[in-house]
């Protein structure tokens, strides 16, 4: 098991060892930086707890051949996350490479935006809009399942287009209280017959009704069902919720450790991409050189009124924050008509926001404003 989780060696240790000392607790924490394998990690302990035989990564039981394609029925995956470029990058290999390896990358990253649509997560709702697209998009996605061959035209634009569509109708920012109940209420009550698993992507941004009522299900969780909260903050994930879990690092890599992956896992070029985060954003086609356009914007208005009164909802997506405060900080590098010590300040500004963001949760949307009457003012 774990063979799929390269260059975590720690992590990987410890929890083959728990789990095959059977004493792996029922809620447990992943914490560590983006592209860092957590969910990777979080899927393969649920395969290893639910095999019918040895947990080795080759089992051909059907609990293990269920999860490979992320169809096992009793995993349930929520949490706000940024899922095209993955999906994206994983049709682009597929086209270039008709292999196995790369037919179930594709697979299992549709996979993940599809299981956000599970109907536990959304009864009772009203319906989203943009879900129409989802009955073809399963079904062009069925014609990849093995042991169907790779061969002849393969719907993966079509694929593509209608993730793109379908991802649009989920709702943004923090993981929204009436999602939390309803997988706690069918943890509880639905009879499985099998072992359950509930993964949240960052954890850390629940809304704080969503965080007072996974609280009451971390205190005991029912016998069978394990959680797994993952999160690249682990600062901002709040103290009584931290003291019920079991927490594992996940290491940040190398740059010849991800060079490693990059050109073992995605056949990239040696030194094409300065890492897996630069790789994925990428193919982030949605948004095609916003950031620099923000970037710029946010400099050139320093005089004026705060620009971005209107995008609130836009900085409460963590990556979006992320790559913003990348941006403005190479083009404040590449501004060499401001000063060398006006420069510096800038940078010691955007680190400081970034620095807050991920200790203290503060919100995205004020820091940025924050920043930016921060920058226009006298050093």
């Amino acid at each position: 098991m774990f063979e799929n989780i390269l260059h975590q060696k720690k992590a990987v240790e410890l929890l083959t060892s728990e789990i095959a000392g059977k004493v792996l607790p029922a809620s447990i924490l992943f914490h560590g930086p983006h592209y860092s394998a957590k969910l990777t990690a979080a899927l393969e302990t649920a395969r290893a707890l639910s095999c019918l035989k040895d947990g080795s990564w080759s089992c051909t039981c059907s609990h293990c051949r269920s999860h490979r394609t992320l169809d096992y029925p009793w995993l349930m995956l929520a949490g706000p996350k940024p899922l095209l470029p993955e999906i994206e990058a994983a049709a682009e290999l597929l086209k270039r490479y008709r292999t196995e390896p790369r037919r179930f990358f594709l697979l299992r990253s549709v996979r993940k935006l599809l299981k956000r649509f599970d109907s536990v997560l959304w009864e009772g709702e009203s319906k989203l809009k943009g879900t129409s697209a989802l009955e073809g998009l399963q079904e062009d996605l069925e014609t990849l399942y093995p042991p169907s061959p790779l061969e002849g035209e393969l719907p993966l634009d079509r694929i593509v287009e209608a993730c793109r569509t379908v991802a649009g109708a989920l709702p943004s920012g923090g993981m929204p209280i009436h999602q939390v109940r309803k997988l706690s209420a069918w943890a509880r009550t639905t009879s499985a017959g099998a072992p359950k698993f509930v993964i949240f992507e960052n954890a850390d941004r629940m809304q704080e009704g969503a965080r007072n009522a996974l609280l009451k299900i971390l205190e005991e969780p029912p016998a069978g069902t394990w959680f797994f909260l993952l999160t690249s903050q682990k600062g901002a994930v709040i103290p009584t919720i931290q003291s019920r879990l079991r927490p594992f690092a996940f290491a940040g890599r190398t740059k010849e450790e991800e060079q490693d992956i990059l050109a073992g896992l995605f056949q990239a070029e040696k030194g094409a991409w300065s890492g897996l985060e630069d790789y994925f954003q990428a193919f982030d086609t949605q948004k095609p050189g916003l950031f620099a356009q923000l970037a710029e914007t946010f400099l050139s208005e320093l005089g004026g009124p705060y620009p971005f009164e209107e995008q609130s909802r836009f900085w409460g997506e963590e990556e979006n924050f992320i790559h913003f405060l990348r941006a403005l900080a190479e083009r404040v590098a590449a501004d060499e008509q401001r000063p060398l010590r006006e420069r510096e300040r800038l940078f010691r500004l955007v680190h400081d926001a970034k620095v807050r963001r991920e200790t203290y949760n503060q919100s995205a949307s004020l820091l940025i404003e924050t920043l930016f009457y921060q920058c226009r003012s006298s050093p």
